[in-house]
């Protein structure tokens, strides 16, 4: 058996079927879904802080001469805790709903449970009412659970046919919501008994235990220099070198470490503290995911400005516009990269140097942090390094990393080129 042959039968049997269980989880899936599904509010909330708190003082100056000085009181105190601020909130539903539908069940209900779950554990204050800071960022992996248990519970009932089931002549909308009475008294009695057994210990609440047992460590571990470069840098390129969606795989993993870094950032600048994570969604998106995984786009230039390769100049021109936007599946399965050991060397490269050079230089502060501002995607550099960190020379960082890039790409195209050039010229 050749080689070829032998790693061709090491992907299909020992890497698809673990790849097949992360992307089809339906647990993980819930939850990215769930997470994904409240990024419309947290955009819109992010616009108002970039507006709101724009880091150019002579743009703030002007605003303040022309409003008044409190001129940008509606983006913390009423626009952000009703966007961003509700995170918690907003995932709860989301992943209760997600996680419903995805065992074709009807999913309202399930996100209604959820929140409701969610607030059964929460602890009031002195004198009633529940402290802002439970809605966002240190709530969020308990929103999480809070969804899946109530939805779990939901489904299960659902599907064992435990429901009030009302005369065909009653309403649609009336018996639906009779057939989730069930369920959501199941759910007050699970989690008002799951409260009271938190109460009895040192931490006081289900969302203390969660925050300093499980989240905090989390954090820690998954947004650090080395799991930085296993998780995003390692095994996301790894599966896309077998042409499988590395991100779509490796989100379906870390997003919630992701996004809760990156609530707890915009909570520390709100607040005026020192930013606790470099690693966050947007970290991510704009210096690992820059132009697409592989930071391709100096690749996609070569191909369509200094090929020989008519296939390649061709390819090039067609896909650099998308990976200008950080979308880059055309170079990938068309150049390909997919399976090429050739150009698999710098693909593998580039996302690494990428993560220490970024995460150092945020680290020794070089640089601004992102500030926990949620950016699309698709904003192409230098502006979404700009816009996630309030700094400029982020910006400038993106371009210097996409130089990196172009060097450690240049003499793989030159071989790929080369190569491509001459199968034309037999042909």
């Amino acid at each position: 058996m050749s080689m070829k042959e032998k790693f061709t039968g090491f992907v299909e049997n020992k890497v698809m079927p673990f790849v097949g269980v992360v992307s089809t989880n339906k647990i993980l899936l819930a939850i990215r879904d769930g997470l994904v599904l409240s990024m419309p509010v947290m955009i819109v909330g992010s616009i108002a802080i970039v507006i709101g708190d724009f880091p150019v003082k002579a743009v703030q100056d002007f605003f303040a001469m022309v409003f008044g000085e409190n001129w940008n009181w509606w983006n913390w105190d009423v626009i952000n805790p009703a966007t961003m601020g509700l995170v918690a909130l907003f995932t709860a539903c989301g992943v209760g709903y997600s996680y419903a539908k995805s065992h074709e069940v009807e999913p309202l209900p399930a996100g209604i449970l959820g929140v409701t779950a969610y607030f059964l554990l929460l602890v009031q204050m002195d004198g009633g009412g529940f402290a802002a800071d439970d809605f966002g960022a240190k709530g969020l992996f308990a929103a999480i659970i809070c969804g899946l248990l109530s939805s779990a519970i939901y489904i299960w009932l659902i599907k064992k046919n435990l429901v009030i089931k009302m005369p065909d002549s009653v309403p649609v909308s009336i018996s639906r919501s009779f057939t989730a009475m069930i369920p959501m008294g199941v759910v007050v009695i699970l989690f008002v008994t799951i409260r009271t057994i938190f109460a009895m210990t040192p931490y006081g609440s289900v969302n203390e235990f969660i925050l300093n047992v499980l989240q905090l460590p989390l954090l820690g571990v998954g947004t650090s220099l080395l799991g930085t470069e296993i998780t995003a840098g390692f095994f996301n390129t790894f599966f896309w070198i077998f042409g499988i969606h590395g991100t779509l795989v490796v989100q379906s993993v870390m997003t919630p470490i992701w996004e809760a870094a990156k609530y707890a950032n915009l909570a520390a600048y709100q607040s005026g503290l020192e930013l606790p994570y470099i690693v966050t969604t947007e970290y991510l998106d704009h210096f690992v995911f820059l132009t697409g995984s592989g930071l391709t786009l100096p690749l996609c230039a070569m191909c369509a400005f200094k090929s020989r390769s008519e296939q390649l100049k061709k390819l090039g021109k067609l896909a650099l516009v998308p990976s200008i936007f950080n979308v880059n599946e055309p170079l990938i399965y068309g150049l390909p990269i997919v399976m090429n050991p050739i150009m698999a060397i710098p693909f593998f490269i580039t996302p690494i140097l990428s993560i220490l050079i970024s995460y150092l230089a945020m680290a020794w502060n070089i640089v601004g942090k992102p500030t926990g501002v949620a950016v699309p995607f698709t904003t192409p550099a230098p502006f979404g390094g700009f816009l996630i960190t309030g700094d400029i020379k982020v910006g400038i960082l993106q371009i210097l990393v996409l130089l990196m890039a172009a060097v450690i790409y240049y003499p793989f195209f030159k071989i790929w080129d080369k190569k491509c050039f001459e199968e034309e010229s037999i042909s």
